[in-house]
């Protein structure tokens, strides 16, 4: 697991240690609802801490988009050494940044959570413990989620995400240890301890398997990587703007509102988190040297092979979560200080924004295949638009119409961005990406699901138990696989299951 990987080994082990940590994560969400609920704690845990993974994001936004692909092209270029100077250039970059993140929120984080958001003064003076504790955060996650991103440009797929693993069992032993005593506090304290410990063994990874040297230059930070990172930072901001935005809306509604959001969020990401996101960072870095050498054709094959299948694994689970909402939330949450009006307005957003799945999956893809063609800074316009016409909408509709109109803007708005503006987005840029044919693709696997949703609905009640649930799901995958097989809808999706069904039949066989 210590060492480079190929791509197919990679993936494997990369995504089989990926759930694990991600459901060590996902765990950690359960036992928050599970001690505290939905109350005003909980509403300024998850704001404070969702506010702290944008800004990590908007500072890590440079990391995939121009410092790592320039990288790889220096150490093909000039050498190992040339590109760890050049990688540490940004390492030390970061460091001074999340320092000066820390100092503003350490000392003046009442001042500014206060004019940035729904709430007052003396909420946040009251919770100063949580507010001075979580302003280190962002140096830490800056520095780890930029370490894990070169180790994985590296091919070391797997050793990030052991670090990770540790973190995350520190974060959950602290808030059951101490949630009695600290409240959510807890959870800040097991991360702080958690992401220091990570860095540590990341950096001692580093240096023991790969000999990397401390020294850093910026001889190579040219005229063009400079441009790059600051129309990419441009864009990044407008997607920051939206992304606060609906903190700060969800968080001016009634309290338990914003953290019922969250809760429902946590598993409307399962499939990205779990699935699509460290498959797609495995496959960037494959879609990196295909378009290094110019091999247009097989990129777009291997492109739409990755979205058709991803697509037609997503669709039936947002199916099937749409129809039985309340038995994933209520087996998940409803416990302890969890009681059913929570549960009740966790189902409500769970219910509809998990269809926004798809379009999360084939945003991710988009997103490593304009890195992977250096064309992120032309898209700062589309990302502009897009987010402050969505930003637009969703404030218009929340305000007229509460959490319904929340959902609406939000469905809307991604789905007029998959099906419309990245059609021109890759007209524009990448012309040989055939991209009509995700959404002929998208189009085709939700006609296809329609009617076994429709059937399974009426052969079985809303109602159920967790173990008929997912014996539900279960027979709903074996149906739609074994029709997709018959009538071939999504071809690349038989081909790939049915490879893999030869092979386990042949090892058993063998055995």
């Amino acid at each position: 697991m210590l060492k480079s990987e190929s791509y197919q080994k990679g993936i494997i082990l990369s995504t089989g240690l990926n759930i694990f940590v991600k459901s060590i994560l996902f765990f950690n969400t359960i036992v928050i609802a599970w001690y505290f609920g939905t109350t005003i704690d909980t509403d300024l845990y998850f704001y404070i801490f969702s506010t702290i993974i944008l800004i990590a994001a908007l500072v890590n936004g440079m990391d995939l988009a121009v410092i790592l692909p320039e990288g790889m092209h220096l150490q093909e270029e000039k050498g190992k050494k040339e590109a760890m100077a050049f990688y540490n250039f940004f390492g030390f970059c970061y460091l001074l940044i999340g320092l000066l993140i820390f100092f503003v929120l350490f000392f003046f984080s009442v001042g500014i959570y206060s004019n940035v958001s729904s709430y007052k003064s003396a909420l946040l003076s009251a919770h100063n413990s949580l507010l001075m504790l979580s302003s280190v955060l962002p140096l830490l996650i800056i520095l780890t989620n930029y370490f894990t991103s070169v180790l994985t440009t590296l091919k070391f797929f797997t050793a990030p995400l052991i670090a990770n693993g540790i973190a995350q069992l520190f974060a959950l032993g602290s808030l059951v240890m101490f949630h009695d005593k600290w409240g959510v506090v807890s959870i800040l304290i097991g991360m702080l301890v958690g992401y220091l410990l990570n860095i540590c063994l990341l950096l001692f990874f580093m240096y023991i398997k790969l000999e990397w040297h401390i020294g850093f230059s910026s001889k190579y930070i040219t005229k063009r990587i400079k441009r790059n990172l600051a129309s990419v930072q441009l864009g990044n901001m407008a997607t920051f703007a939206f992304n606060y935005g609906i903190i700060v809306v969800l968080s001016s509604l009634p309290v338990g509102v914003y953290s019922a959001y969250n809760y429902s969020m946590q598993i409307l990401n399962i499939p990205n988190s779990f699935i699509v996101g460290q498959a797609a960072a495995v496959a960037g870095i494959k879609f990196n040297e295909l378009a290094a050498k110019n091999l247009t054709v097989e990129f777009n094959r291997i492109f739409l092979q990755s979205v058709e299948i991803l697509l037609f694994l997503i669709v039936p689970f947002c199916c099937l979560a749409f129809l039985y909402a309340d038995v994933i939330v209520n087996f998940l949450y409803l416990r302890g200080g969890f009681t059913k009006e929570s549960a009740e307005k966790v189902v409500y957003f769970m219910q509809y924004l998990i269809f926004l799945a798809p379009c999360f999956t084939i945003n991710t893809l988009i997103t490593r295949v304009m890195t992977a063609g250096k064309k992120v800074s032309q898209t700062f316009f589309f990302q502009l638009g897009f987010n402050l016409s969505a930003l637009l909408l969703m404030v218009f509709f929340t305000q007229a119409y509460q959490e319904k109109g929340f959902i609406i803007s939000m469905l809307v708005a991604y789905y007029i961005y998959v099906t419309v503006v990245c059609v021109y987005l890759f007209r524009w840029l990448m012309p040989f990406i055939n991209y009509s044919a995700v959404i002929k693709a998208l189009t085709l696997i939700i006609l296809f699901n329609l009617p076994f949703m429709w059937i399974f609905s009426v052969l079985f009640e809303k109602h159920q138990s967790i173990q008929v649930f997912i014996m539900i799901s279960i027979g709903y995958y074996t149906v739609i696989l074994f029709v997709n097989h018959l009538v071939k809808i999504n071809k690349q999706t038989d081909l790939y299951f049915s490879d893999f069904a030869k092979k386990f039949l042949v090892k058993i066989k063998a055995q």
